[in-house]
């Protein structure tokens, strides 16, 4: 087992990952929705990505998950690429910020993530929790090595939509991050909420949070602090 080897997330990495878990979901449900199931074809080279539709551009290599160890390599950990390739360059922005926040993940070369239940799902909340860092409109993965792993690029095209703050979608959002990120429900909103400049108002029982048109959104909690209930209250 290498000293790299880990069961869960570090209490760091959750704390991020909590916090931006729900909008980093809604923006990837966007992007899955606008870039569809067409058939693409990664240049990192030139940095893009492309489809019958149109070429998106800015695109990053993440790094890639491999089936076999089930272990993530980082792009610039990955010999073939190398910290200044020109579509690996701007992950620098996620060591230097794991680097100040103490997520190794974000640091260590080659994560262990065999220790997961599911090795494969980790990789994909390691990969959109990371694109986060860039402030990038989604991530694109794809399989490599004839099915034995799958690459993960970022995609920072300012063609494509920002998610906003979706009233409807935020019970489906909030309940679907604290399945990912369990450890803190209370992260969780505060974080969405946050993210979408709603107003705070947190008491033992539940926070609420008033969206810039009015309506209210409260989460409500359990006795130990578990997301139970999250409703909507349009403005009066």
């Amino acid at each position: 087992m290498s000293a790299d080897f880990v069961s869960e997330f570090s209490a760091e990495f959750s704390a991020y990952g909590a916090w931006i878990a729900a909008a980093a979901i809604q923006q990837q449900d966007l992007f899955n929705e606008v870039v569809g199931p067409d058939s693409l074809q990664a240049d990192l080279t030139e940095r893009t990505l492309s489809s019958e539709r149109g070429v998106l551009s800015g695109i990053t290599l993440l790094g890639s998950f491999s089936e076999v160890d089930r272990t993530w390599l980082w792009g610039w950990a990955n010999p073939g690429f190398g910290p200044d390739a020109p579509a690996v360059a701007p992950t620098s922005a996620i060591r230097e910020f794991g680097a100040r926040h103490g997520i190794t993940e974000f640091t260590t070369d080659s994560p262990d993530l065999s220790g997961f239940a599911e090795p494969a799902q980790a990789a994909i909340v390691l990969a959109i929790t990371a694109g986060t860092v860039l402030g990038g409109r989604g991530v694109w993965s794809t399989a490599i090595n004839e099915g034995r792993g799958h690459v993960y690029l970022h995609v920072a095209d300012e063609q494509l939509p920002e998610a906003g703050f979706d009233p409807i979608a935020t019970p489906r959002l909030l309940l679907t991050a604290v399945s990912v990120f369990p450890s803190d429900h209370r992260q969780v909103v505060r974080g969405y909420f946050q993210h979408f400049g709603l107003q705070l108002d947190e008491g033992p029982d539940a926070i609420r949070g008033t969206a810039p048109d009015g309506s209210t959104v409260v989460a409500s909690f359990d006795e130990h602090n578990r997301l139970a209930d999250v409703s909507v209250q349009p403005k009066v």
